[in-house]
């Protein structure tokens, strides 16, 4: 028997091709200029890349690029969280705020590894985004939520620098910068100060009175957080940070040049106006919670505190901290100019 012909419905013959056919749960393909999340950023390649990036779009579809010729970074997202995450070296730090970022560039601009900031700031920084196209360094343009994202706060003002740690001064060059009459005082030593905002805060107070160094010892000082180095308003740059490993020896060796240690208290001491202080001193702050420790407090020639009503139990340490550099420099004539390292 006959089998009947194929009529119009029938399948194709073999050799057709069929159209492809997307499998259900497949999504589609993003649209052409679409982005994705922005990975780990490559920071001081120059590129301005970020690892995990779309692809550049097609001509006219995608932003402008920064300098002549230099692919330098200009997308306006930092990605969710990423950024904070490439920070994760001891090397390097987040600096944010306008006069610190102004200080740092100003100070040591080749510490400068990415750039991010608002475009709002374009005018403002125009030297500074000069330098990172003539020094192939990577700077983004974006808005106000990544911004709060990479600075980890509301108090960015417009810009963000990701840069390698200012290197401290050992101890032993610190006093032989002091014996060699290069390093003047006063100095502030911290004795269990912790929070960064009052750590940015000394920093500042240091810097406006010239001192030539804030003391620490190296297990209990500080670091240098975003939020100390913001509040300290570009001081940080102008102030030596010096971590000690012995306390004991390294007041001694300071005695021996000739500065006298002062302590500083809110209960007994000397009134402040009666302590006859001057710029070669080591002025001890304790915290706030415990004040100066016995073991520093029994090394101070001078115990100094700031009479007041009785109304509080004390000034915060950062006031407290003004009140007496400003007593030590009175009459002193214009702050030295101490080297920053």
């Amino acid at each position: 028997m006959k089998k009947p012909a194929r009529g119009p419905s029938s399948s194709p013959p073999p050799h057709a091709s069929r159209p492809a056919q997307r499998p259900p749960h497949q999504k589609r393909p993003p649209v052409a200029g679409g982005t994705r999340p922005v990975g780990g950023t490559r920071a001081g390649d120059g590129t301005g890349a970020a690892a995990g990036a779309p692809r550049p779009a097609p001509a006219g579809a995608g932003p402008k690029r920064e300098g002549k010729g230099k692919p330098v970074a200009e997308r306006d997202e930092a990605g969710d969280g990423a950024e904070a995450r490439r920070h994760a070296s001891k090397s390097e730090q987040k600096v944010h705020g306008l006069r610190a970022c102004t200080a740092l560039f100003a100070k040591r601009p080749g510490d400068i590894i990415r750039v991010y900031l608002s475009v709002n700031r374009k005018p403002t920084f125009k030297a500074l985004l000069e330098y990172c196209v003539a020094h192939r360094l990577g700077f983004q343009f974006v808005d106000d939520e990544n911004l709060q994202k990479l600075s980890g706060g509301i108090h960015h003002e417009g810009i963000v620098i990701l840069a390698r740690e200012a290197p401290r001064i050992s101890v032993d060059d610190w006093l032989a910068g002091i014996s060699a009459k290069q390093i003047g005082g006063p100095f502030l030593w911290l004795d269990g100060v912790q929070n960064p905002h009052n750590l940015g805060s000394i920093l500042r107070s240091a810097a406006h009175f010239g001192c030539g160094g804030v003391i620490g010892e190296a297990a209990h000082l500080p670091p240098l957080s975003a939020a100390a180095l913001r509040v300290a308003e570009g001081g940080a740059e102008s102030v030596a940070l010096v971590a000690v490993e012995d306390p004991v020896a390294t007041l001694g060796a300071l005695k021996k040049l000739g500065l006298r240690i002062v302590s500083t208290t809110s209960r007994a001491g000397t009134t402040l106006a009666a302590a006859g202080l001057s710029r070669e001193v080591v002025l001890i702050l304790g915290s706030e919670a415990e004040g100066v420790s016995p073991r520093l407090g029994r090394l101070a020639d001078t115990q100094v505190r700031i009479p007041g009503s009785g109304a509080v139990q004390s000034l915060n340490v950062a006031v407290a901290c003004g009140i007496v550099l400003a007593e030590a420099c009175r009459g002193t004539g214009e702050p030295a100019k101490n080297p920053r390292k």
